[in-house]
């Protein structure tokens, strides 16, 4: 975004002016939308966020609402922002006083370019408007943290409504940094289109909706898609009854699950709609390996042997789309540790989904799960270039990333997501959206989507179960298509803020 700013103003498209104009009158209506009634204490730092944030505090002041203005940085940013006004900016002094007789808080105190921790004025300052009953709005980002790494090396603003211009900054999606913007919008501010295309792409629920369509009224069950899922050694037939409930339930046609022989009755009990497929017998596998139009392996499946054997035949069989998840991932990275070889494509003449945790992850790049987690962006590109592979690796955010370097991030995420059997729940929706005919990335991007807002809308945070996902899958693809991306032209993203993630009263 630094470079998309002094790019638009050194060509001369838009003047500089003109786009802190743009960017505080943009944050004035959020304020205005969010928080319609109370004072506004504007604090506002030397950087162009300040000046935005004066813009904004002059702009509610022209439309009635009580606003007070407070310098937080060694400068005042540039009066011309108060256009003729006379608005008096107060002496960092007064910011007790202004807080204590505000009801909302404009937050312009730090930009972009902070790499390190606040220096110890802006520190205090930052500590007295979290200590403050106040509900705080943030001018791009939350003073104090790393636009785009998403840490936060000192103090930092909780915030209950971000407010960034122009594209979302990939660190505000990122932790812990994505605990202290509250809900975050994304305002368009008058840029030009970049010259470079984007290193990445947020993955909002007004696309999926968008993506998934709606199904014809004469529709059958093989437009819906036919699934195997392949998985649920003996003792492990919870994993893969998960996967095929959230399969069906997330709309796939017909879902064929291909299980050890004492899994059957507990297959056929808990899932009577999937047809059951003894994996010990091969031309049983063949026809359902054959007959799919995407497979899902992994969930339950165990190691061994036996399922490396079972593993290949997946591979081999068909030409059809593959999620390769759990121990499937396991079966595959011990196959290429042992052969001394780096993991590589699993299936090359076809379109593949690998869905890694942050440990399988690790394995499969012969890495720690500390440098996963320390760049799970670079990570997930990494495997995506040396298998030829859509990776999906999940996390908060989760990252979907296409080989070649396409990048996604998805922006819902839940505590809820940290139980067991969530992922083989993931494996059975991203195998439906596969078998209904999405490509990987895009089939990955619906599922967690889906997912997630199945997980918001029906799980409790902690207590909750994977078993309650698939039957709230439904309602989350209905709700799909009443979510707004935003309440002004010009809003192209707004995510949820993470529940009890803001301190501040929600006024208005």
């Amino acid at each position: 975004m630094a470079e998309i700013d002094r790019v638009a103003v050194e060509s001369g498209a838009i003047p500089e002016r003109a786009l802190i104009e743009n960017a505080g009158r943009a944050l004035a209506r959020h304020v205005h939308e969010r928080f319609p009634a109370g004072r506004v204490a504007v604090l506002a730092g030397s950087g162009h966020n300040g000046a935005d944030a004066l813009v904004a505090g002059r702009t509610l002041s022209a439309w009635g609402r009580s606003v007070g203005f407070v310098q937080c940085g060694s400068r005042a940013p540039d009066p011309d922002v108060l256009a003729g006004w006379e608005l008096t900016l107060e002496p960092s002094e007064a910011l007790d006083r202004e807080l204590a007789a505000a009801d909302i808080v404009i937050d312009g105190i730090l930009g972009t370019g902070l790499t390190s921790a606040p220096r110890p004025p802006q520190a205090r300052m930052i500590g007295r408007v979290n200590a403050a009953r106040v509900a705080v709005v943030s001018a791009d980002g939350p003073s104090g943290v790393n636009f785009t790494t998403g840490r936060v090396p000192g103090a930092a603003i909780r915030a209950d409504l971000t407010v960034t211009f122009g594209w979302p900054k990939m660190g505000l999606l990122k932790f812990p940094a994505r605990e202290r913007i509250g809900d975050l919008v994304s305002v368009e501010i008058g840029f030009p289109p970049p010259a470079a295309p984007p290193s990445a792409r947020a993955v909002t629920a007004a696309w999926v909706a968008g993506l998934l369509g709606a199904r014809p009224a004469d529709g059958h069950k093989g437009d819906a898609g036919y699934l195997a899922i392949v998985g649920g050694e003996r003792g492990m037939a919870g994993a893969v009854v998960l996967a095929a409930r959230a399969a069906i339930r997330a709309g796939a046609g017909i879902v064929r699950v291909v299980s050890a022989p004492e899994n059957r009755e507990v297959v056929q009990t808990s899932v009577p709609e999937a047809v059951f497929v003894d994996w010990s017998t091969s031309e049983a596998v063949r026809s359902a390996l054959s007959w799919a139009g995407a497979v899902a392996v992994g969930p339950g499946l165990g190691t061994g042997p036996e399922r490396t054997a079972l593993m290949q035949r997946v591979l081999e069989v068909g030409s059809v789309p593959l999620v390769i998840d759990a121990d499937a991932l396991n079966v595959l990275s011990a196959k290429a540790a042992e052969g001394g070889a780096p993991f590589g494509p699993p299936a090359p003449r076809r379109s593949v989904l690998l869905t890694p945790h942050p440990g399988e992850m690790a394995r499969l790049l012969g890495t720690s799960v500390g440098e996963v987690r320390g760049d799970a962006p670079a990570a997930a590109r990494r495997l995506a270039d040396a298998t030829q592979a859509t990776v999906l690796l999940k996390g908060a955010p989760t990252w979907v990333a296409r080989p070649g370097g396409e990048l996604r991030a998805t922006t819902l995420v839940s505590p809820a997501f940290a139980s067991g059997g969530m992922g083989d729940v993931l494996t059975g929706v991203c195998g439906a959206c596969l078998a209904s005919g999405l490509g990987p990335a895009d089939a990955a991007s619906a599922a967690l989507t889906l997912t997630a807002l199945a997980i918001l809308r029906g799980v409790d945070e902690i207590g909750g179960s994977a078993a309650d996902v698939p039957d709230a899958l439904p309602e989350a693809r209905r709700a799909l298509g009443r979510l707004r991306s935003g309440a002004w032209p010009g809003v192209n993203l707004a995510l949820p803020a993470l529940p009890g993630a803001a301190t501040g009263n929600q006024v208005g």
